[in-house]
């Protein structure tokens, strides 16, 4: 059965939090930084599920504690692999089904990386609003964690960027 994602509450969780830390999470901020575990926590709170599900730990999804969690909630590389590969339009397996998309398919809870050069993930941010003119885009609003901004203008991000749209999961 497919399950929507509630982007209300991701963006809600993503504002709430941008500019603190949930005690509830460890603070990567000293190790590497905190942009993929703050993200993970809004899509968690949007409603999708922590996923045992993928044969390994690379293709599973979950936070439990430092010591007990899927790299995919920390790494935004391994992240994006998760979150990109374990669904297509194709399958159902249990977990989360999101793609990468084009600028203006964006919507609020969606996820915006910026990539190194060689195209591999190094930071996570989410749109937490649409800002239009009438119909016309003009720009999204992010919020992050790695230096702590909350609703601060996507177009004010330099670097190469890649979107990717959560649709739900599979339960």
């Amino acid at each position: 059965m497919f399950v929507k994602y509630n982007r209300e509450l991701a963006a809600k969780y993503a504002r709430d939090w941008a500019l603190g830390r949930n005690p509830d999470y460890q603070d990567y901020e000293h190790w590497g930084g905190d942009c993929t575990n703050f993200i993970s926590q809004c899509i968690h709170a949007g409603g999708i599920p922590f996923d045992h599900h993928g044969e390994d730990i690379l293709k599973q999804w979950y936070w439990y504690s430092d010591m007990n969690r899927a790299p995919s909630w920390t790494a935004a590389e391994p992240f994006y692999k998760y979150i990109t590969k374990n669904n297509t339009k194709d399958t159902q397996n249990f977990g989360i089904y999101a793609m990468e998309v084009e600028y203006n398919e964006l919507q609020i809870g969606d996820i915006v990386q910026l990539l190194y050069e060689n195209d591999l993930a190094y930071h996570n941010m989410m749109v937490t609003d649409v800002i239009l003119d009438g119909e016309f885009l003009v720009d999204y609003l992010i919020c992050q964690h790695t230096y702590d901004l909350l609703d601060y203008p996507l177009s004010m991000k330099e670097g190469q960027k890649r979107y990717i749209k959560i649709f739900g999961y599979y339960d």
